[in-house]
């Protein structure tokens, strides 16, 4: 009976307790609602306050109709014309010089001289036989002119007349060879007197005067290269080809062509293209591809590398901006544009080519579209653009 009393009272204190908690935990559970009220406050407080983005600067330009040419843009090699290595065609031995290392030569100056006196005592011995094989060819004829008087005079038969005329006809035969043994050794004799072939200039000479020399020696004396004109070697890719031969087929194709970055800087010169390989290289797909170019000041030595520019075709309404303007992104080249609010809107483009600093725009743009070429760094699509002046044309005072 007293264990049932307590078990009733312990269940009544407990709850009293649960009565006296429940009030507790409602006030709680009010004050942790009420708290987040507090910071939603103070952040549209500080959004109310918080000054706005600046404009980006930006630099523009207007989109503009220009007169640009397609062109190709390569690297080429020059090369002689004609490079002509010297030897000798006979045994002798260098008798003097008719130039110097590096000197200019025309075609037929002499370069060496060799020691010509055994041919030159061949020349002599010849000539005299030619002389005698004359002067019997007078005596026979003689004896044949007397030979046909006693022969019409029915002295001497017509046996002896026939004796006669071959005579005159076997010495005749004698001084046309000797006349040949004399043109051939007076050929001889011209190899002893080495001459430029072309028009260029003679490189180093390994072999002075004095130094024997053999037809049979690998040895050059020189090498002669022909440097005005010089050709341009280039090689077209493929996918360029077509337009080349285009260009060809309606006459000459100029070709400028100028110094490599880091080499002394001199004016482009102007040539035009002298031929093309009848094959594609299928190792690089190229094609081989030859300039011809005046070098009368020999600025341009054999073996350089020079920057070749090849011109296509005109096009005198190509929509273009400056290369600067064109960014890549993850879905090709795109432009920023902005427009008569002042702001910022992102344009993607085709671009054909570029050419000294101008991209020529072939879709995405129209003339006139004002576009930013610096500062894009700085912007996002709608953001509000301040344009600055150009530098180089300043603003006028007074207003």
């Amino acid at each position: 009976m007293f264990r049932t009393s307590f078990a009733r009272l312990s269940c009544g204190v407990r709850s009293a307790r649960a009565l006296v908690l429940v009030p507790v935990l409602l006030l709680a559970g009010a004050a942790v609602a009420a708290e987040p009220a507090k910071p939603d406050a103070a952040g549209k407080a500080s959004e109310a306050t918080a000054p706005k983005r600046p404009p980006a600067p930006v630099r523009v330009v207007k989109a503009a109709i220009g007169d640009v040419p397609v062109v190709l843009d390569l690297v080429g090699t020059t090369q002689a014309i004609a490079s002509i290595p010297v030897k000798t065609r006979v045994d002798s031995r260098i008798e003097s010089l008719g130039v110097a290392e590096g000197d200019r030569v025309k075609a037929g100056q002499v370069v060496f001289t060799l020691d010509a006196r055994a041919v030159k005592a061949q020349i002599a011995q010849a000539r005299a036989m030619l002389a005698r094989d004359r002067a019997q060819l007078v005596l026979v004829q003689s004896d044949l002119e007397r030979t046909e008087q006693l022969v019409a005079s029915k002295t001497k038969s017509t046996r002896d007349l026939e004796a006669a005329k071959t005579l005159v006809e076997a010495q005749q035969a004698t001084i046309d060879a000797d006349l040949a043994a004399l043109d051939n050794l007076q050929v001889q004799d011209s190899y002893y007197r080495i001459e430029s072939p072309i028009d260029g200039r003679v490189g180093s000479l390994p072999l002075k005067p004095g130094s024997s020399v053999r037809a049979a020696d690998s040895t050059l004396l020189a090498t002669i290269n022909q440097l005005d004109p010089l050709y341009v070697a280039v090689a077209v890719p493929q996918a360029m080809v077509g337009r080349l031969r285009a260009a060809m087929t309606k006459g000459s194709v100029p070709v400028e062509v100028s110094r490599a970055e880091g080499m002394p800087a001199a004016p482009a010169v102007v040539g035009e293209i002298a031929f093309i390989e009848n094959t594609l290289d299928a190792t690089t797909g190229t094609l081989g591809v030859k300039a011809e170019i005046p070098n009368a000041d020999e600025k341009l030595l054999p073996g350089e590398f020079v920057r070749v520019r090849i011109r296509l075709a005109d096009d005198p309404n190509a929509l273009t901006v400056p290369t600067s303007a064109v960014q890549i992104g993850q879905r090709g080249p795109f432009v920023w544009v902005v427009d008569g609010e002042t702001k910022a809107a992102a344009k993607p483009v085709v671009v054909d080519r570029n050419v000294d600093g101008r991209s020529v725009v072939t879709s995405g743009l129209a003339a006139g579209d004002t576009v930013v070429v610096d500062g894009q760094l700085r912007l996002a699509p709608g953001a509000a653009v301040e344009i600055l002046a150009d530098p180089a044309k300043p603003a006028k005072a007074g207003g």
